[in-house]
């Protein structure tokens, strides 16, 4: 018989199954099932010894996961690589560093730092100087939060001091390895983790070539140091929180409103980010954000509960993981594994002070874009049913009303601050997502020639749309086609009318959508300034935003440049009588203005896009994008 008080070391199998031991070798749930037991000091539990050996601690640990590999591990690495475009499936959670195995860091930071494979990377390494960002505790980590991801993304409760001005620190790098030991502050939570990692890309201000492939490269090494340790340390993490259990009161210590078990969750969220605009891997974000969500209900966060403490720490990480498990969902052209309707929902809107909360306006207009997806990933497979025209006109009736809704409903504040910015951004996101929607509906019929931009792999219609074709060989059957274009409810010219209106909109939103202020401080007359527009300056060594919305950003870029080429040939060659539906009134005498006040919208809005899409490069997974734009750009140079 088993005995029935707890043992002090379990065996690895009982500990992995969360059933009791009773601590015999073998035990006897082993020799029950025919394992081999083995016992394992446990890592977890131990005196706590503050900060500053946690630190230290984790210190240890990253270097564990920075260190080279061997000719051993590097054999088993190319055996059994870590992920393959062939094999987009989900990655464990304790994955090996992508540092060893990963796609990104293919090229060889030797080569970069010294110009020559063979010779020493130290030899020129005082004239490149490279150097990233970094901070030196957990608040200046947290202030840098509120100010680059907070505004456009608002994960985390209000920041409970004032913000301050940007106290990062550029160091230089002297190895072409990422080190632990040699940053001046290591997070010692997952959490500040995953913030550290969304931090990284970003180029120091004081870098005098920030898009240089060197410091670029750096930066990713760095950046992918912090978030396979985040991943690494999510483990142990993992083990603490206790399904349904609401009765800790513990905090974290980057934050006094956010409750230490709900940490896991927002170092998933914000992982989840970071594999989309870092490494542009949408099969992995889609993993972090459904796990995120999993640990999430099993901590209840979808069920209101005001007995609690931290609400609004629940809500906005509630709202927030939900929401990157739709934006998976678009841009993987999947179904979400929860959608906001469940009748188990009951957890309540974040809520913005000073003016009306755009939780709703995003929400709805992500269920629009996600059936506007549903609708053309059908056309384009041939899988319409007889009812396809009346789902389309009713979601053409839905995407209105949303649209007349947020019109008439701006978001207006006299509040300043990161909250402030995060309300109005939400607001603009929501207008760009809602438009979004009705251009993806009507795309395919407007520009039935070239539906899914024939050559362009940064089309997410065009993703998982063949299972036997890449995105660059799919092409749609004249039969098709006619297929497609009679189930619409409308011409082929009303279609071209809405996509321009819907193209011209998110140009405008993320025109006017302000950029990050690192002088920005609550303690300061000065801070206090309006939205900042993104200059027209060829300095793009900052970025505009959180980019989890580029690939929309780049449908309409196409579209807007599509028109753009066509109307300015017709102006040259003397057709623009072809294309007379696209102007205000068809007037003799006003045609020639009416048509080059055309084109200067159109150029207007295709230059916008295009500096929003090249600033936001400094983040890895938008830097194929951003290529792409500067191509068109330079091919679409008029007179």
């Amino acid at each position: 018989m088993p005995s029935s008080r707890p043992v002090k070391l379990a065996c690895l199998v009982c500990r992995a199954s969360k059933i009791r031991c009773d601590g015999r070798n073998p035990c006897s749930n082993c020799s029950i099932h025919n394992e081999h037991c083995r016992y394992e000091p446990s890592r977890r539990g131990g005196a706590r010894r503050g900060p500053l050996a946690a630190q230290e601690l984790a210190r240890k640990r990253a270097q564990r996961v920075s260190r080279p590999p061997s000719a051993t591990e590097s054999r088993r690495d190319q055996e059994h690589p870590y992920w393959t475009p062939s094999d987009p499936g989900p990655a464990p959670l304790l994955s090996p560093s992508p540092i060893e195995s990963g796609p990104h860091l293919d090229i060889s930071l030797p080569g970069l730092f010294s110009g020559d494979a063979q010779e020493p990377p130290e030899a020129n390494i005082d004239v490149l100087s490279p150097t990233i960002r970094t901070y030196g505790c957990d608040k200046d980590l947290l202030n840098a939060y509120y100010i680059f991801i907070h505004p456009y993304f608002p994960l985390l409760p209000p920041p409970v001091s004032s913000q301050y001005e940007d106290k990062y620190m550029a160091l230089n790098i002297h190895s072409p390895y990422p080190d632990a030991s040699t940053l001046p502050y290591w997070p010692t939570s997952p959490l500040g983790l995953a913030l550290a990692a969304m931090l990284a890309p970003i180029p120091p201000q004081t870098s005098a070539q920030p898009k240089d492939d060197c410091a670029a490269a750096i930066r990713r090494a760095h950046s992918d140091l912090y978030a396979s340790s985040a991943l690494e340390s999510l483990q142990d993490a993992l083990d603490t929180c206790f399904p349904g259990d609401r009765t800790d009161c513990s905090r974290s210590t980057l934050h006094p409103e956010i409750p230490k078990r709900i940490e896991p969750i927002l170092a998933l969220a914000l992982l989840s980010l970071y594999d989309c605009c870092q490494r542009g891997s949408v099969p992995r974000m889609r993993t972090w954000a459904n796990q995120a969500l999993t640990s999430a209900m099993d901590l209840s966060l979808h069920v209101e509960s005001p007995d609690i403490g931290c609400l609004d720490a629940h809500r906005r990480c509630w709202w927030a993981t939900l929401f990157l498990v739709y934006q998976s969902s678009i841009l993987n052209g999947s179904d979400p594994i929860i959608t906001f309707d469940d009748h188990r929902i009951t957890t309540m809107f974040p809520e913005f002070r000073g003016c009306r909360e755009p939780w709703p306006l995003v929400v709805n207009a992500q269920v629009a874009l996600l059936r506007s997806c549903s609708i053309a990933r059908s056309l384009i497979r041939g899988t319409m049913t007889s009812s396809t025209t009346r789902d389309i006109q009713d979601l053409e009736a839905y995407i209105l009303n949303l649209a007349s809704e947020v019109d008439r409903f701006r978001c207006v504040t006299h509040y300043q601050g990161t909250e402030a910015d995060a309300s109005r951004n939400l607001w603009a996101i929501s207008n760009a997502l809602i438009h979004t929607a009705r251009l993806t509906l009507y795309r395919i019929h407007a520009f039935s020639d070239h539906p899914l931009f024939h050559g362009n792999p940064c089309d997410f219609l065009a993703t998982h749309t063949s299972s036997s074709h890449t995105a660059r060989e799919l092409r749609l059957s004249p039969t098709r086609l006619a297929e497609i274009n009679s189930v619409f409810p409308c011409t082929e010219q009303a279609a071209v009318q809405i996509c321009l209106q819907s193209a011209l909109v998110i140009s405008r939103v993320f025109r006017r959508l302000p950029s990050p202020n690192p002088l920005y401080s609550d303690d300061v007359d000065v801070g206090i300034t309006s939205p900042r527009i993104l200059s027209r300056s060829k300095d793009l060594g900052s970025p505009r935003s959180v980019p989890y919305m580029v690939v929309f950003e780049m449908q309409s870029f196409y579209v807007l440049a599509t028109l753009l080429g066509r109307v300015h040939a017709a102006m040259c060659s003397g057709t623009m009588g072809n294309y007379a539906y696209l102007l205000p009134r068809a007037i003799v005498v006003t045609a020639v203005q009416d048509a080059e006040r055309l084109v200067e919208e159109l150029k207007c809005g295709f230059e916008a896009l295009g500096d929003s899409i090249r600033a936001d490069a400094v983040f890895d997974g938008v830097g194929s994008m951003a290529r792409e734009v500067e191509g068109a750009l330079e091919s679409m140079v008029m007179d």
